[in-house]
């Protein structure tokens, strides 16, 4: 497995946000998060993410124990994640919000000399723009851009970090319809073509069930059910917690 946890629990006090789950994924997967709100997906997310560190349990990647490497170690590692608020530097161009990013994974970096002399680095930056379908957009300001736009810019900046694992928290929050489905080809593509492992906390149902491998549910901070999407849906206490009685099974 690529990356597993292992019992792992967060406790703010004596409320247990997040409570004994087990979890993992296999590299290449697409996996959702899914649940009512204060369910604990977010402290989940942040638990693997490196924000907050377990109160018990373990979490690894690649094999190695980075329970408690910093949110920075585990980017360095590859475990990069995008937030459920767009966050890009809106005053930038397209452009340079993710070459900025790919310079931090630039180890001989010259300051006194022009960013834009590193032929490679430019290359990556518009490598990465064309994935996220943002090339023709990349001299615009970032403020200028759509709500959705805005999004795929950050998962661009998220992609210039080379990352091994994405977490994508939320990614068509706030959008129209049309756009969620051109999220949603968008992240399916990306998972794909790059063979990019994504773990995806995501509301909308029908694009948790329309674009993942495995759907992981909790419930008051537990794992109530971990399945393929048909099986989540067809999941008859799933369906009294969350997706609501009656719902139809699921199709892909």
């Amino acid at each position: 497995m690529l990356l597993q946890t292992k019992g792992v629990c967060k406790y703010f006090g004596g409320l247990k946000a997040v409570d004994q789950v087990d979890f993992s994924i296999e590299q290449g997967k697409l996996k959702s998060i899914i649940g009512p709100n204060g369910a604990g997906k977010t402290t989940f997310f942040n638990l693997v993410s490196g924000l907050y560190k377990p109160t018990h349990g373990q979490v690894t990647f690649q094999g190695k124990d980075v329970s408690h490497a910093s949110m920075n170690q585990r980017s360095q590692l590859g475990i990069t994640k995008t937030y459920q608020i767009t966050s890009i530097f809106p005053r930038l161009s397209v452009f340079e919000n993710v070459r900025l990013s790919a310079q931090s994974r630039v180890s001989m970096f010259n300051s006194w000399r022009k960013a834009y002399s590193y032929s490679a680095l430019n290359n990556r930056t518009m490598e990465i723009l064309e994935h996220v379908g943002l090339a023709d957009q990349q001299g615009r300001t970032a403020s200028e851009l759509s709500h959705g736009e805005k999004r795929y810019l950050e998962i661009g900046i998220a992609l210039a970090t080379e990352p091994t694992i994405l977490l994508l928290d939320e990614p068509t929050a706030g959008m129209s319809p049309a756009e969620t489905v051109e999220a949603t080809h968008l992240i399916r593509k990306l998972s794909n073509e790059l063979k990019l492992t994504i773990i995806l906390i995501e509301h909308d149902i029908s694009v948790v069930m329309g674009i993942s491998d495995e759907v992981m549910v909790l419930h008051e901070g537990k794992k109530l059910a971990e399945d393929t999407p048909e099986k989540i849906s067809a999941n008859e206490t799933v369906q009294n917690v969350y997706l609501g009685k009656g719902a139809e099974p699921c199709s892909r």
